[in-house]
């Protein structure tokens, strides 16, 4: 984007990047490089206008020598399968707004990508919404400690004040 990184996708989200850390902290993110990102990753925790979710919905990110994937379901609801169509070369409006309603929360989109002093740059080649091919999102990034981080898209993004915590998977 500049757009928040969960349409939302990176979706990365996160708070605080504007305080002073403690000095561990504040070690520990002089130590944040594209290639300390380099893994699989998924959202555990979403704050966004005072609400926190410590239960959000399925995510993956992955990391690598500069590319990076992105999958997700937004939302807080979980998603509900769709009725199978009674003749699928001709849905029924009810039948294509089941399926919009599944389809709707997922989101997706790869790329490159790229780290600049605390903020990490996304420049999308590939997504599910056509409206974010070839958008750039960039994300402040705080609290990095090799296994966790917090992220949030730069000042500016309809999304801003949504912070996300993303954790290594092992």
């Amino acid at each position: 984007m500049t757009r928040a990184f969960n349409t939302g996708s990176l979706a990365l989200i996160a708070a605080l990047s504007c305080f002073t850390f403690a000095p561990q902290a504040a070690l520990a993110q002089k130590n944040l490089t594209a290639k300390a990102l380099e893994g699989v990753w998924k959202v555990t925790k979403v704050v966004q206008a005072g609400v926190v979710n410590t239960n959000p919905q399925p995510s993956l990110y992955i990391f690598s020598r500069g590319y990076y994937s992105a999958l997700r379901v937004n939302g807080s609801e979980q998603r509900t399968q769709a009725p199978a169509p009674k003749d699928p070369a001709h849905l029924t409006d009810a039948e294509k707004i089941a399926l919009y309603n599944e389809w709707a929360p997922y989101a997706a989109s790869a790329g490159t990508y790229e780290v600049k002093g605390d903020t990490m740059i996304n420049h999308n080649v590939v997504a599910k919404m056509a409206r974010a091919m070839m958008i750039t999102e960039e994300a402040i990034i705080s609290n990095f400690d090799g296994n966790s981080f917090v992220a949030r898209p730069k000042p500016g993004n309809p999304n801003s004040d949504r912070q996300s915590t993303y954790t290594r998977v092992k």
